[in-house]
């Protein structure tokens, strides 16, 4: 790895690092790869276990396997993906909003698990992790919480009321 993708990926795990601090996340590990990756695991939402790529090369940060069992195409994909286009929204107050001149947001589905990347345009990694969190809570405490209930108590162990 060279020294720039050394300092890529120092700085996310810095970053990522300051909400492990916090108590935000448990069970924060790093691991590098042999392929110039490096992966972030971490408990959080739902006591789930989230793993984080990063990829200095193609500056992507990518939430890998975020959500499973969402079949391609399905009401609940398009849905999913009509939200995170909805990320760089204007109408959206500026600390909720992904700048699209610094990050580009990008969805990915296989084998029915969807992953989420977001591509750093201007080299600030820090706002990339911060963005993609905020992200990530979004989700789950928003999107996930109205019509996807059943869900949340399929895959992610949310107690039925």
């Amino acid at each position: 790895m060279n020294r720039t993708s050394t300092r890529s990926a120092d700085k996310v795990a810095e970053t990522l690092q300051s909400y492990a601090d916090r108590g935000v996340f448990r069970g924060f590990v790093r691991r590098p790869s042999s392929r110039g990756t490096e992966e972030f695991r971490f408990r959080w939402l739902h006591e789930a276990t989230f793993r984080l790529r990063v990829d200095p090369v193609r500056k992507t940060l990518v939430f890998q396997d975020l959500l499973p069992n969402i079949p391609y195409r399905s009401v609940m994909d398009r849905a999913l993906r009509d939200f995170f286009s909805q990320r760089s929204s204007e109408d959206l107050p500026e600390h909720r909003r992904i700048d699209p001149g610094r990050v580009e947001l990008l969805c990915s589905s296989r084998r029915g698990s969807v992953s989420v990347s977001l591509r750093v345009l201007r080299d600030d990694w820090e706002y990339a992790v911060k963005k993609g969190v905020s992200l990530v809570h979004e989700v789950f405490h928003g999107f996930l919480k109205g019509p996807y209930y059943e869900y949340m108590v399929e895959n992610f162990e949310e107690p039925e009321e």
